[in-house]
């Protein structure tokens, strides 16, 4: 039977949910073995990082385990509540399994449920918006459980083999609007931003593409499969490297 996979971000009051009001601007991660909840901290700056580590010291007993520059990796040892219900305990009760981590930030969670039919997804979203806001980010029903494997792997992988050059390639054009449609600036002038000539950019940028799209390419094939859109052709891989000479004596094809 296929499984329902959903993107689901929550606003109710919990505890967790009232960390992150008061630190907006702090990106939280949450794992959970089901005796200790363990946080990834992501603050814009230190100040506001030890602000909130204090906070969850205070309010959960949470111990810091490693700290870099801005980040913290923070443990809360047996923290639960009974009121209000927490999202994952009702997820647990209606049979809707949550595929950690769960994202906190500008006063919201994110999850990622797995669902055996729609029923029981729907079901659970009719309980939150009993307990406050719930948007539906998306909602896909999966032939099989390829995308369980190879999300994870895409999340570790994708950038795997990029040069620096070609990140920052990446980054500026994104952010400078150059893949924007329509686009918001142009090719020399991204390339200037970043100290790069326009074809040097250009060369970063189209090696750093393919090599995301090359660390992609398993997990978008296996979704073209899954969904039956579109016709997979037979893959053609060029041959890297200048081409060689024909030997003497014979003529290229």
């Amino acid at each position: 039977m296929p499984a329902v996979e959903a993107h689901l971000r929550v606003r109710h009051p919990c505890p967790y949910c009232d960390l992150s009001v008061e630190f907006p601007s702090t990106l939280l991660l949450l794992w959970c073995d089901n005796r200790r909840d363990v946080f990834l901290v992501a603050a814009p700056d230190p100040e506001e990082l030890e602000r909130v580590l204090a906070a969850l010291r205070d309010a959960f007993r949470a111990r810091t385990l490693v700290r870099e520059g801005n980040d913290a990796l923070v443990v809360v040892p047996d923290f639960e509540w009974a009121d209000p219900p927490s999202v994952t305990g009702l997820a647990r009760q209606g049979g809707v399994w949550t595929l950690p981590p769960v994202v906190y930030l500008e006063g919201r969670e994110t999850y990622r449920f797995l669902s055996p039919t729609k029923r029981e997804l729907y079901a659970l979203i009719a309980r939150l918006r009993r307990l406050g806001e719930v948007e539906l980010l998306a909602v896909s029903t999966r032939s099989g459980l390829s995308r369980l494997k190879d999300l994870p792997m895409e999340s570790t992988t994708s950038a795997l083999g990029l040069t620096d050059r070609q990140t920052s390639s990446l980054v500026a054009a994104f952010e400078g609007g150059l893949l924007s449609v329509p686009a918001r600036a142009g090719w020399s002038e991204v390339a200037r931003r970043i100290g790069l000539s326009r074809s040097t950019f250009g060369e970063h940028l189209r090696k750093g593409q393919l090599r995301l799209l090359e660390n992609c390419y398993p997990a978008l094939r296996a979704r073209i499969r899954e969904s039956g859109v579109a016709t997979i052709l037979p893959p053609t891989r060029p041959v890297p490297g200048p081409r060689r000479a024909p030997l003497r004596g014979t003529r290229e094809p």
